[in-house]
């Protein structure tokens, strides 16, 4: 618009001064006296001369817009169609995910279920590699169902419609602190919360994030020295950022990128219990606020953890 309207300014400016002196070469040309008629004359000539001129522009810009504006509607009505396309493939994929997980961990609760039932009948009858081998098929069966309830879960993080609400963070904290009291009591974990802001986000994903980030840092704890986990956080003009400090066993550079990828493990399951999914979690939830993940870690000496959530 801006450009437009100093074209059209110029366009003005160079026909009224052309329009000028070349009415004052005609009447100086061929000796008019200067009348006031005269003048009449020029300053009617310049208005007409730059009346069809700017009817002319304003004609071009008129065609020009409606086509802007033609295409914006189609681009507009198509936008419409897909988010309601994309809404309904949400809807689906949501449903699709329950039944799926419900359908799926429907027979491994019986193989697990008949599995116990074997182990307690014949039990008498079975060596120690028969119940080595159930066992194995019970453990198999658990994570299985684990990693069913933790993909839903995923899947239904962003697909849901989240209220959005004032609180302060330190409330989420002492929230997520008193629901695991038990397990921070048993490890030993000491926790240092600075003061925290008040933020407007979706009050039970901050918590889940602030949840599964204490968590980690309790079961990737150094078993040789007490656990200390720092909770504190920066302002900057468009995002809160908040950092949960540990001093576990930390993680090598070149992995931090896997950490927050689905299904992604750095040690095996015989040390650390788990399917990979809670930081991908974290992420989505981050991500949906506006925000970023990221980490920072040297083995041995422990890992901090930030994410930002947008104003």
């Amino acid at each position: 618009m801006k450009r437009t309207s100093t074209r059209i300014f110029l366009i003005y400016l160079l026909t009224g001064l052309g329009w000028i002196l070349a009415s004052d070469w005609f009447f100086g040309k061929f000796q008019y006296p200067q009348e006031h008629f005269y003048q009449t004359v020029k300053g009617c000539g310049f208005i007409v001369i730059s009346g069809i001129l700017f009817w002319y522009m304003l004609r071009k810009y008129e065609t020009r817009n409606r086509r802007y504006l033609d295409r914006l509607r189609d681009m507009n009505r198509e936008l419409e169609q897909r988010n309601g396309e994309l809404a309904a493939s949400n809807i689906e994929l949501e449903q699709f995910a329950y039944i799926a997980s419900h359908d799926l961990q429907e027979p491994l609760r019986m193989v697990t279920g008949f599995l116990a039932q074997i182990e307690k009948r014949y039990s008498e009858n079975l060596d120690d590699k028969g119940r080595e081998y159930i066992h194995y098929a019970v453990d198999g069966a658990s994570r299985m169902k684990q990693i069913i309830s933790d993909l839903l879960e995923y899947s239904r993080v962003g697909t849901k419609k989240v209220k959005y609400e004032t609180f302060p963070v330190s409330d989420v904290i002492e929230e997520v602190i008193t629901l695991n009291k038990p397990m921070f009591a048993e490890n030993k974990v000491t926790i240092f919360k600075g003061a925290m802001p008040t933020i407007t986000a979706g009050k039970p994903l901050i918590r889940q994030v602030f949840q599964n980030l204490l968590a980690n840092a309790v079961k990737y704890r150094n078993p040789e020295t007490n656990t200390l986990i720092t909770l504190d956080y920066n302002e900057t003009p468009d995002f809160w950022e908040f950092s949960v400090s540990d001093n576990g066993i930390g993680i090598r550079a070149d992995h931090l990128d896997r950490i927050f990828v689905l299904f992604q493990r750095l040690h095996s399951r015989d040390r650390y219990s788990g399917s990979g999914i809670g930081l991908s979690v974290c992420k989505k939830i981050v991500e949906n606020h506006g925000g970023q993940i990221w980490a920072i870690s040297e083995p041995g000496s422990g890992s901090t953890f930030y994410f930002s959530l947008k104003k």
